[in-house]
């Protein structure tokens, strides 16, 4: 190799980087650190959303079955108050107050204590509650174990479905007083997300008065 070869091989190696060349590359790497920064953000973000609106999905799901369990193993006896006076109807809603309750069999540790329990589902400021009270004809309304099945609630429509047909409250004339409505409809907006279920009582008989 010639002399002036090894010379010119020698200064490019010990040349180095210019300034200008160091600017360029600290640019391109502020540019790589800002999109990797965003990106990662956005994953972040979306595993938050998604984490939170599978929380959402698992806690309706539950309390769809709590519901659709009590509905389902409704027993049609009569109601009665603290005075032990008789309620009209066996089951007994109204769409104003946002409420309605019955009698349905409940797992009790004890053989020894009856299953069956009364149970009201009522809208308290934006929690749907859920109250088992103690017997199926409790002295005193006070006591209870209470439990917010849905909770965020902006709005509730309860309906009852007779003969085709939907109403507001229950039982509807004296005719329906000893029935369960052959359907139970709950549309509601949670976190401006509007839902709907529709429970079929597993019952189709009357109670004998």
């Amino acid at each position: 190799m010639s002399t002036h070869i090894q010379q010119k091989v020698s200064y490019l190696m010990n040349k180095g980087f210019t300034l200008i060349e160091i600017l360029i590359s600290l640019v391109i790497l502020s540019m790589i650190a800002v999109i990797s920064s965003n990106i990662l953000q956005s994953s972040l973000e979306l595993e938050r959303t998604s984490t939170s609106r599978l929380a959402e999905v698992r806690n309706l799901n539950f309390s769809s079955v709590i519901i659709r369990r009590d509905i389902r193993q409704i027993v049609n006896t009569n109601l009665r108050d603290g005075f032990g006076n008789s309620i009209e109807g066996t089951f007994s809603g109204n769409n104003i107050t946002k409420k309605f309750f019955f009698n349905t069999k409940v797992n009790s540790i004890s053989n020894e204590v009856s299953p069956i329990k009364r149970v009201e589902y009522e809208l308290i400021d934006d929690k749907f509650t859920r109250k088992q009270f103690f017997s199926s004809n409790p002295y005193n309304l006070d006591e209870y174990i209470s439990s917010n099945v849905i909770e965020g609630v902006s709005e509730i429509e309860i309906l009852f479905l007779n003969e085709n047909q939907w109403y507001s409250s229950w039982p509807i004339d004296q005719n329906t007083s000893n029935k369960i409505p052959k359907l139970i409809k709950l549309e509601f907006t949670q976190n401006n997300k509007k839902y709907l279920w529709i429970i079929e009582p597993n019952i189709d008989y009357e109670v004998q008065k």
